[in-house]
């Protein structure tokens, strides 16, 4: 990660971090790189419903303008959108507006290349050495704004024409998190033959994310039992991201939603090499299914940017995260909620699966997740801690094989996160306990 950049684009908390000022030199910057490569460039940007992206829209775009580059505003669209947005409408990149999962008062700009691929790390680079010695001069042609108001039809079709068979009987509820996907989802549902029920679907600015949405998967939950629903689906805040809950109202992950369409994949003779891409954050339960199964899971680190690189590099047609990002090759470059819904669906109706079986396709192992708070500084001098290190190494000891340890610093956030997972529920708490004290006592002695 460089100082702006993390593994999701730049973020912080609008009018602090992210300031006006901050998103116009990134558009500036940005421009700069973009047209070095291409001359005649234009590129595409668009928001999640956050109550700041007016202000960051106007000053990037400004800074896009600054540079010579053309802009196509989309409007309030998912990030998958203006990922497959960006071919289809010839533009030659695109940024979005957007802090996905987190609360209202943050945002964050992405950067998405040609390919709908998200801006490799090297043209990141680029574009931070920019950002602080910023002195580029206006281009003596001005990029022009432009709006495309056909947009949000153009990517509906596109998923709808992803359908691959009929879904229509399935009695869906929705909650699209006050998000980007409330602009898109009804006509999505409705263009599979499914009258679904929305909630979360009226977003003020301020209510994104809020008690709702994938990172509130309660409460969907408790809706679909309630309203007897066959599965419900949770978005986040851009909508690339989607978690389920079956029809008792208990939550189904990404790494079951991956199962269910790996098996699925593999029964069509689509799935490449047998092979599902992963994080290291999948449950070892979802290993051990495939593995029944003939499925050989590839990990990657913490990102869907990483899954991607892997299934690109070698050819893989399936991969994402426990969180809910995943990535169908033959049909986009990104992880898209609303597709990852429609796939699920497809798969439940060609394996005869209920949302239940879903739910029970294996067996997670006991794990313990914590995140304990720390700023960027924090984060390096502790990853570097040979003191720490040994502590993780000798908790590793313990689990003899049977079980594993992840510590790592959030590439979105002030956290440093604690994974400890194992067949023994006893000594995965007791461990993850330990490497808790571990964290926080260490950061006090070298702070």
């Amino acid at each position: 990660m460089g100082r702006y950049f993390g593994t999701d684009g730049i973020r912080g908390i609008a009018n602090k971090a992210l300031t006006a000022d901050l998103a116009f030199r990134v558009g500036a910057s940005t421009g700069y790189i973009i047209k070095k490569d291409a001359p005649n460039a234009r590129m595409l940007v668009g928001s999640d419903t956050r109550i700041s992206k007016d202000v960051l829209a106007g000053a990037l775009i400004s800074g896009l303008c600054y540079s010579g580059i053309d802009v196509v505003h989309i409007g309030v669209l998912p990030t998958p959108a203006l990922a497959f947005l960006i071919d289809r409408l010839g533009a030659e990149a695109g940024i979005m507006i957007s802090a996905s999962h987190n609360p209202y008062e943050y945002n964050g700009l992405k950067v998405i290349s040609k390919g709908g691929i998200k801006l490799p790390d090297e043209k990141e680079d680029e574009i931070e050495k920019l950002l602080d010695c910023f002195e580029l001069q206006p281009c003596e042609k001005m990029g022009r704004l432009s709006y495309d108001f056909t947009a949000k039809d153009i990517y509906c079709y596109h998923i709808k024409d992803a359908l691959e068979t009929d879904i229509s009987s399935f009695n869906v509820i929705l909650d699209c998190s006050n998000g980007a996907a409330s602009k898109t989802a009804q006509e999505i549902f409705e263009s599979f033959g499914i009258i679904p029920k929305i909630y979360s679907n009226h977003p003020n600015g301020m209510n994104i994310n809020e008690n709702c949405g994938s990172t509130h998967i309660e409460v969907l939950g408790e809706i679909v039992a309630r309203k007897g629903a066959d599965i419900g689906f949770a978005f986040d805040g851009d909508a690339d991201r989607c978690l389920a809950v079956d029809s008792k109202g208990r939550p189904i992950g990404g790494d079951k939603i991956m199962a269910v369409i790996a098996l699925y994949l593999k029964k069509k003779g689509r799935l490449k090499n047998n092979a599902l891409v992963a994080t290291v954050m999948s449950n070892m339960g979802l290993i051990d299914l495939m593995k029944q199964n003939g499925i050989d899971v590839l990990l990657t680190g913490v990102g869907d940017r990483y899954v991607l690189e892997k299934m690109l590099a070698d050819g893989y047609v399936l991969g994402g995260e426990d969180s809910g990002h995943i990535i169908f090759l033959e049909k986009a470059t990104t992880g898209d909620g609303q597709l990852t819904a429609m796939m699920l669906m497809c798969a439940m109706k060609e394996l005869g699966l209920d949302s239940v079986n879903v739910h029970d396709i294996f067996t997670p192992y006991p794990n313990v997740q914590i995140n304990v708070t720390a700023d960027d500084l924090q984060k390096r001098k502790l990853m570097k801690d040979e003191i720490f290190k040994k502590d993780i190494a000798k908790a590793e000891e313990k689990f003899s094989g049977h079980g594993r340890i992840l510590v790592r610093p959030s590439g979105t956030e002030p956290y440093i996160r604690i994974l400890v997972e194992g067949k023994d529920k006893e000594l995965v708490e007791k461990t993850a306990a330990a490497l808790d004290d571990s964290v926080n006592i260490r950061l006090s002695q070298l702070f």
